[in-house]
């Protein structure tokens, strides 16, 4: 026995077992035998290689009986298969194999035949070919369609007449007709007939009406076709027949024996079970089957006794069966298989339910894979494939949890589907087509889902249709599509280019507080920094590095190129920081512009761009501008690092009808080629290019000149008017350049100058060069601009219908060019003043004033004022404080801020008033040419609305658009102060232009720093827009309060300031004139104020007054609301308390302050106390409790501030006026009250300090006593009553000198039972006394008096028990005085030395008055 070998074994073992083997020549277990191929003849395969002992491979060989000599069968008949072999037992037939017969040379068939058959002579004797010559013969017609329609087993035929089992394209080859190949029916049709029963209905008909014995059976006319084939047919059957007729019938039987020896046996016996199975035609099967149908739904209906049935139809049976069980289940006989009837599966082929009704409570969104939201009762078919969930099977469409699960799938395919459906439903959601309203927030509800993480990963997919999928659905939900084409809209207006950070600005407090003492971001989860900023979380995340790989070894389709592009540039608007991450993402920018921004030539494809490698993408120009926008170090990085000067030089030196594209993406390319220019320019970058392409610039404003500003005719086809606006927009792009140009070159001069001036053992860093082009390089580009400036002006003027968007572009751009330019000019030293002076009268009276009294100006006035941002309506928006975005909707223009709507006209006008405003600065004399302007009735109109209506105020990110209206408003403010400072006719619409600057300095959002410092230093206190002060309005005022004198005699008091009370109060005209003459002084203290504002001033000047060398990045702050509160006017007053409070929060006792921070607080009640009497209606937006808030914190700064002679008269003037019962607005300390957390506790604080540093004083009692009115909280009262009941001694205001109304103290009735008792209480023990607390005497006595004797028809049991006990209480009084007041009271009377009167006695006088 061999040993086997051991795991320890090496090769020699093994060598030396192989010899041993040999050695022994042992016989092996297995033997490997070669089937050799199938294909090959018998004869040929090495069957010998196969042991004796296995024995030889036999073959069935099938010969004829009686074998012909001469005739051998042939032995090259292929192998059959075993379905063929099977088949061929089936059928019984040998017809496959050939006879074949050996041939000398030369030698004729039929005598060979003749010679060597003995036996089959003669059955193959006189074999003739049909006669076809008259046999029309009919070519197939064209089709388009190569094979009949696929078939449905539904459709296949259902019966089979040869009882043969057939393919289904058999089947339907035989059912289909003949035009079904492109055959012409307009010949008879024509019969196959390939079985003795496939015939045609007339063969059928026709064979039904001959017996048997008519009929061969034999000849079945096989390959003979039409009406001369059954004639053949006939023809044959009939000689056939009367052959034997004549002959006998021995003759006969003889012949029949002769046959049968002869013929083969499985010929005979094919032939006898021929006759014996030959069945009834498919006609009268089918009429069979219908009786039987018949029958067997009589016997349903009858319940009648079953008929006996043969074995044959017992299957039908089973099926007759089954539809009594389940009526509605009709099995087909076609069906493979289905005869059984399982009622567990067919529960599936059942139809869907309806929907269930809704409910209060609502359902689940269901959704389409287009994004759409379904209505529950939706009429949708199941095959659309919107009903392959679980839940809710007969709803169609998905849910996103379910969504959710399909993009979470292994399958590729659903993790597709899903991700794009869940693209598509945001994105609907962002344009609002999602018909429906949901409880929740879709953005919101997907960010705490986790839905940040599935794209993310999802990216990281091999497979490019999942990352497709992914990179769509991360687009769709960081960018809202209307956002970037509005950006794109507004960039040439002027300053259009500056744009807000897209990050949150509002957090939690919690996360505040984490953030000071917890964990740095960097230890912070993903989880949690996606729920602050999803930005920051994606970059948290490295979705950087991600997209770059899969733009650089991915290179997916364009699609997913643009989509990521759009990613990026979403990323590089949410702050600078985030645009330097991208900056600093290895190989990202680059990838960029090397795979997308070609400098070469490229391919030119067709209108659908599917390849954009090595081809120019717009956005990948965009994406390097947004990030050149984000500041300075990043522009200059990628514009030394890229060249970027020759990729803008590559695409906007030729024209776009050059270029190898479609001719809008030329248009948009070379325009976004120019943004990009625009920006670079900006920082005084790319300037040698300007000089490179100065002639291409001169040659393109010559063809400025023969465009026109006017609307097309309306019968021009769409594509011309398409590129006539693609043509502006590119005009307005050129303009930008060339305006950035224009102020490069204007501070040439300047910096030249400081370098000049420098010493020169000084170095420093911050001195910058010179730019590369000075004054000289742009003077030839004014002539030509300023033509196209008159021209267009001229146009403008006589127009009759409204401009387009684009041509009002271009001509704001062209204002804006000439603003730019006439204001660079006067620093230059080539200015000359009288030239210029005479060139600008000419303008002014041939273009500029034209205008502006033209219908056209009026008409863009009117604009102006139905698209301003008062009409601003905040719709519901898809942002979230995560995830902010300006609103916009690209499709409904509506939605849009109305600043920004297509048809707005603020762009033109603001460039039309900028460009104004600086022809008179340098020419003075004109201004008054401009009064019927500033005068008109459009204007004021416009104006009033401003002040009426108010500028919309709000925090979020669309309100940013309203900025563009405050620009037009603060040159419009501008040119009325030129105007008015020519001439006085204007003076009266003053006090509407001052109630404009008022709303617009408190409507200014961050980034317009320096019109706020400008509207303070030269509008708001400027006598200019105050000329009440002039036409002495404080002694109107005085003579309005009926002269009111002000040595009133005082009684006598114990406060400290005895001489204060005697002193005679200054009278409203006074403090008037007073805060007038010190306007100057006012202006110095609030500008003082706003000086924390320096740094952020000088920035926005920069940017507004282009000067590239100062300019650091044009991305402006995010909108967080207004630069300034609307109560402005206090901030002195609260800035000096929240200090106060600081100090002594550290400890430092505030007794007393210096001179000029009384004088701070004095000009601040100045001009509170004039805004209120002369602009009042603009200080309407401050709640009034707001206001009295803001003048208690008075009383808690310092110890005696408000004993100070001037604080004290502003303040008594400012508290009578907000307590008077002609206010307009109403006092509520119950609402929330803006910078005051709980009123309740500054109350508490105000009892403090008036305990302890009032004195007594009078005025801080009426601040005590104001919030004691009835419709006030109870607490208040309380407070005063018990917990701080020492300050009731000194509240000694004389009932006559209390200016507060006294209704609000009585009325209502007081029905708190434990304030009523701790008025009893009070006045019992002697707490309060008439001597020195009569107010508050007199309110406890009212209310006393008539809780007990005067509210008798009280129901509650619980006030009558209340009513009992204190009547009881009030009979124990000592204090009969006390008593007799309560008793005897009958109303107030502040002539009486009580304060009120009582009656002489109780019940004659109580009976009278109730009489």
């Amino acid at each position: 026995m061999i040993k086997r070998p051991k795991p320890d074994e090496g090769e020699e073992d093994l060598l030396k077992l192989q010899e041993q083997f040999l050695k022994d020549k042992v016989n092996p277990s297995v033997t490997v035998i070669h089937a050799g191929d199938k294909r090959k003849a018998e004869g040929s395969r090495a069957a010998e290689s196969v042991p004796e002992k296995h024995g030889r491979i036999k073959r069935d060989v099938v010969q004829m009986t009686g074998g012909v000599p001469g005739i051998a069968l042939s032995g090259d008949k292929k192998k059959q298969s075993r379905f063929k072999a099977e088949q061929s037992k089936e059928t019984g037939a040998s017809r496959s194999q050939r006879i074949v017969i050996d041939l000398e040379a030369n030698q004729d068939p039929y005598e060979a035949m003749d010679a060597k058959d003995s036996d089959l002579q003669s059955v193959l004797t006189e074999i003739m070919e049909r006669d076809v010559k008259n046999i029309p013969v009919y070519l197939p017609n064209s089709t388009t369609q190569g094979f009949p329609t696929v078939l449905h087993r539904g459709q296949a035929p259902s019966t089979n007449t040869t009882g043969k089992k057939k393919s289904l394209f058999a089947q339907q080859v035989e059912s289909s007709k003949p035009a079904s190949f492109g055959v012409s029916v307009a010949f008879p049709p024509v019969t196959a007939m390939t079985t003795p029963n496939q015939t045609t209905a007339n063969d059928e008909a026709a064979n039904r009406t001959e017996s048997t014995s008519t009929r061969s059976n034999i000849v079945s006319g096989e390959g003979l076709h039409g009406e001369q084939g059954r004639v053949d047919l006939k023809a044959i059957h009939d000689e056939n027949v009367k052959k034997m007729e004549t002959m006998s019938e021995k003759e006969i039987l003889e012949e029949q024996t002769r046959l049968l020896s002869m013929l083969d046996p499985n010929v005979v016996k094919f032939l006898q079970s021929k006759k014996a199975s030959e069945s009834p035609s498919p006609m009268e099967t089918n009429q069979n089957e219908n009786l039987e149908s018949v029958q067997i739904s009589d016997k349903e209906k009858k319940t009648a006794s079953s008929m006996p049935q043969e074995k044959d139809n017992s299957a039908k049976e089973v099926h007759i069966s089954e539809k009594v069980k389940h009526p509605a289940v009709e099995v087909k006989e076609e069906w493979v298989n289905m005869s059984a009837v399982e009622t567990e599966k067919l529960a599936w082929l059942k139809d869907l339910p309806e929907p269930k009704a809704k409910n209060k409570q609502g359902h689940l969104a269901r959704f389409d894979f287009n994004g759409r939201l379904l209505a529950r009762d939706a009429k949708i078919p199941v095959k659309e494939g919107l009903h392959h969930h679980g839940d809710e099977q007969e709803v169609p469409g998905y849910t996103i949890d379910e969504l959710f699960i399909l993009s979470r799938s292994t399958v590729q395919s659903q993790r597709v589907i899903g991700l794009q459906t869940l693209a598509r439903i945001v994105y609907s959601y962002r344009i609002d087509d999602i018909n429906g309203e949901l409880q929740k927030p879709l953005i919101s509800m997907l960010l705490e889902s986790g839905y940040m993480f599935l794209l993310r990963w999802a990216l990281d997919d091999a497979a490019e249709v999942v990352i497709g999928a992914a990179a769509e659905a991360l687009a769709s939900f960081l960018i809202n599509p209307g956002d970037e084409e509005t950006l794109d809209k507004i960039y040439f207006w002027s300053q259009g280019c500056e744009v807000p950070c897209l990050e949150p600005t509002e957090f939690d407090e919690e996360e505040d507080e984490e953030e000071g003492t917890s964990r740095s971001k960097q230890d912070k989860p993903d989880a949690e920094v996606l729920n602050t900023d999803v930005v920051k979380g994606l970059l948290k995340m490295n979705i950087l590095p991600r997209l770059r790989y899969i733009l650089e070894v991915v290179r997916p389709a364009a699609d997913i190129v643009l989509n990521i592009l759009t990613i990026l540039i979403r990323i590089a608007r949410h702050s600078p920081q985030s645009a330097s991450e991208i900056t600093k993402c290895p190989r990202l920018v680059g990838t960029v512009v090397t795979l997308f921004m070609p400098t070469t030539s490229w391919v030119r494809q067709g209108d659908l761009v599917t390849d954009v490698y090595n081809y120019p993408v717009i956005s990948a120009v965009k994406l390097l501008r947004v990030l050149c926008l984000a500041g300075r170090n990043m522009a200059t990085i990628l514009f030394s690092k890229f060249s970027l000067v020759s990729v803008i030089i590559r695409y906007v030196s030729v024209e776009p009808t050059d270029m190898q594209m479609n001719i809008g993406e030329a248009y948009n390319l070379s325009i976004e080629s120019f943004r990009l220019w625009h920006v670079l320019i900006g920082y005084g970058l790319a300037c040698d290019a300007f000089r490179e392409l100065y002639p291409l610039f001169m040659q393109q404003l010559q063809l400025f000149q023969r465009l026109s500003v006017l609307p097309l005719s309306v019968t021009e086809e769409p594509a011309t008017v398409l590129a006539h606006q693609l043509q502006l927009l590119r005009a307005s792009a050129i303009f930008c350049v060339l305006e950035g140009a224009v102020n490069v070159a204007g501070t040439a001069a300047r910096l030249q100058s400081q370098l000049k001036m420098r010493p020169p053992d000084e170095t420093s860093s911050d001195q910058l060069a010179p730019p590369p082009i000075n004054w000289s390089h742009v003077t030839g580009l004014l002539g030509p601009v300023e033509l196209c400036f008159q021209k267009w002006m001229a146009e403008m003027s006589r127009a009759e219908l409204h401009l387009e968007m684009e041509a009002m572009t271009l001509a704001g751009c062209c204002m804006n060019f000439l603003s730019s330019f006439y204001d660079k000019l006067l620093i230059q030293p080539s200015y000359n003043a009288v030239e210029c002076l005479e060139h600008l009268e000419v303008l002014i009276n041939a273009s500029l004033f034209p205008f502006m009294t033209s219908s056209a100006f009026y008409s863009s006035m009117l604009n102006l004022r139905n698209h301003s941002s008062c009409n601003f309506k905040l719709n519901k928006s898809t942002s979230i404080r995560q995830l902010p975005n300006l609103g916009c909707h690209m499709a409904n223009d509506l939605v849009l801020h109305p600043c920004v709507q297509r048809h707005s006209a603020f762009g033109i006008m603001g460039s039309l008033f900028k460009l104004t405003t600086t022809f008179l600065k340098i020419h003075k004399g004109m201004a008054s040419k401009f009064s019927a302007v500033i005068e008109s009735n459009h204007v004021i109109g416009y104006l009033e609305k401003i002040v009426k209506k108010r500028l919309t105020s709000s925090n979020c990110a669309a309100a940013w658009f309203a900025r563009y209206e405050h620009h037009v408003l603060f040159r419009l403010l501008k040119l009325y102060h030129f105007v008015a400072q020519q001439t006085d006719s204007c003076h009266q619409h003053s006090n509407f232009y001052h109630s404009v600057a008022l709303v617009l300095f408190t409507s200014l959002h961050a980034g317009d720093e320096h019109l706020a410092h400008e509207l303070l230093s030269t509008v708001l206190f400027h006598t200019d827009f105050l000329v009440e002060g002039k036409v002495g309005d404080p002694i109107a005022v005085d003579l309005a309060d009926f002269l009111t004198t002000s040595n009133t005699t005082r009684q006598p008091s114990v406060s400290k300031n005895v001489a204060l009370e005697s002193r005679p109060e200054a009278s409203r005209g006074e403090l008037l004139q007073n805060a007038y003459s010190n306007l100057a002084s006012i202006r110095a203290t609030y500008m003082a104020f706003f000086s924390t504002l320096e740094k952020d001033v000088f920035a926005s000047r920069a940017r507004a007054n282009h000067l590239p060398h100062e300019i650091q990045h044009f991305v402006l702050p995010a909108h967080s609301g207004q630069l300034s509160p609307t109560d402005w006017m206090f901030m002195p007053l609260l800035h000096l308390y929240s200090e106060t409070q600081t100090a002594e929060m550290l400890g430092n006792s505030v007794q007393s302050f210096p001179s000029h921070i009384v004088g701070t607080i004095v000009n601040s009640l100045r001009w509170i106390f004039l805004i209120e009497t002369w602009r009042g209606d603009n200080l309407k937006v401050v709640p009034l409790a707001a206001k009295m808030t803001r003048l208690f914190c008075l009383f808690l700064t310092g110890n005696d501030l408000f004993f100070e002679d001037q604080v004290r008269s502003y303040l008594t003037q400012l508290m009578k006026m907000y307590t008077s019962p002609t206010w307009p607005q109403e006092l509520d300390f119950n609402i929330p009250i803006p910078g005051v957390a709980s009123f309740p506790d500054l109350y508490i604080s105000l009892l403090t300090q008036f305990a302890a540093v009032s004195f007594g004083d009078h005025l801080f009692g009426h601040a005590i006593l104001l919030p004691l009115k009835q419709r006030f909280s109870s607490q208040l009262r309380k407070a005063v009553w018990s917990e701080h009941s020492g300050v009731l001694r000194s509240l000694s205001i004389p009932v006559n000198k209390f200016f507060i109304p006294l209704d609000g103290f009585l009325l209502p009735i007081e029905s708190n039972q434990e304030l009523l008792n701790i008025y009893l209480t009070g006045l019992a023990t002697g707490t309060v006394k008439q001597t020195w607390c009569p107010v508050l005497y007199l309110i406890a006595i009212h209310h006393l008096a008539n809780f007990l004797f005067r509210e008798q028809n009280s129901e509650n049991e619980d006030v009558k028990n209340c009513r009992k006990k204190m009547i009881s209480r009030f009979e124990k009084l000592k204090d009969k005085t006390l008593q007799s007041h309560i008793m005897l009271y009958k109303g107030i009377n502040k002539s009486s030395p009580l304060g009120f009167d009582l009656f002489k006695s109780h019940v004659a006088d109580m009976e009278q008055e109730t009489s």
